[in-house]
């Protein structure tokens, strides 16, 4: 079966929505008391804050390499990612073992498409803490956006055996590795891993969505339109999710139906900047208006 455009588009932009960092804490007692603010803006979201207290440590003593690793991290949070890259690598100068800064760079580099850079941080992390599930899972999403799906499989493998304790985690992991399965067409394996992931975590509005994209690829329909029902229930503002689901309903002969969801799905693409994926759902609704509902697809 033929993928839609929408179909190819939904892979690539769901594996962005979920990434997983860890902040620095302080590790002495000894740091200037513009240390520990930027720590305490860090930890409460004061993130320009937090920038501006660790470089005011960074003045006081620039061979202080934890407050460059603190200040990457507030970077990272506000997609300055070119600053966090720049602070990150100030941090490892000279080469050290620091796995939050490693994390974080890679993390960065994967912001900005440096998908290369990113595994070979998340490697080096891994060469001296091997069950750093973060490190597992961040090279997968890298290696996913290289479509290197037999290689981020392994990862995500990885990642699970390494028993996270937090269930949203793990649903989290299951919900990429079935979009590894998905891209792959193993059906039944990216099925039970949506499947298991909203079952760790009934608000997970991704796994309801690809869970629904992935029926709708199969041609089940009606499964698909119960899947982006909930997708829309638990995340009102998701286009893709109106989109696909109008476009299941078209599938169906629900014509009416299928108009008002793609109409939606318009409303929330342009109110998001979303144009390319704005027009092509306006073509859709032209589409639809002007031939058989089977048409689409």
């Amino acid at each position: 079966m033929r993928k839609s455009y929408f179909m190819q588009v939904f892979a690539g932009l769901i594996v962005l929505l979920v990434l997983i960092a860890a902040p620095q804490t302080a590790f002495s007692c000894s740091l200037s008391a513009s240390f520990h603010q930027g720590v305490e803006a860090l930890q409460t979201g004061h993130f320009e804050a937090a920038i501006a207290a660790f470089t005011t440590t960074i003045d006081e003593n620039p061979a202080q390499t934890s407050a460059y690793a603190n200040r990457c991290l507030a970077h990272l949070e506000l997609a300055q990612y070119e600053d966090a890259i720049a602070d990150c690598t100030t941090s490892l100068n000279p080469p050290s073992d620091q796995p939050e800064a490693l994390l974080n760079r890679g993390l960065a580099y994967y912001r900005i498409g440096n998908y290369q850079a990113a595994i070979a941080d998340t490697t080096h992390l891994l060469h001296f803490s091997p069950n750093d599930t973060r490190a597992y899972f961040n090279r997968a999403l890298a290696k996913m956006a290289l479509q290197q799906y037999w290689q981020a499989l392994i990862d995500y493998d990885r990642a699970l055996a390494q028993s996270p304790e937090d269930p949203e985690t793990i649903a989290e992991i299951h919900t990429d590795r079935g979009l590894a399965y998905f891209a792959l067409q193993q059906a039944p394996n990216a099925i039970a891993d949506f499947t298991r992931a909203i079952h760790l975590n009934t608000q997970d509005a991704r796994a309801y969505y690809n869970r629904g994209c992935l029926y709708r690829w199969q041609g089940n329909f009606a499964e698909a339109i119960t899947d982006f029902t909930q997708a829309i229930a638990l995340q009102p503002n998701h286009p893709s999710a109106y989109l696909d689901r109008g476009i299941a309903q078209a599938q169906i002969g629900k014509s009416h139906g299928a108009i008002s969801d793609l109409t939606n799905a318009a409303a929330l693409f342009e109110q998001q900047g979303q144009i390319i994926a704005y027009q092509q759902t306006v073509n859709l609704i032209k589409q639809l208006q002007m031939t058989k509902p089977t048409a689409l697809g």
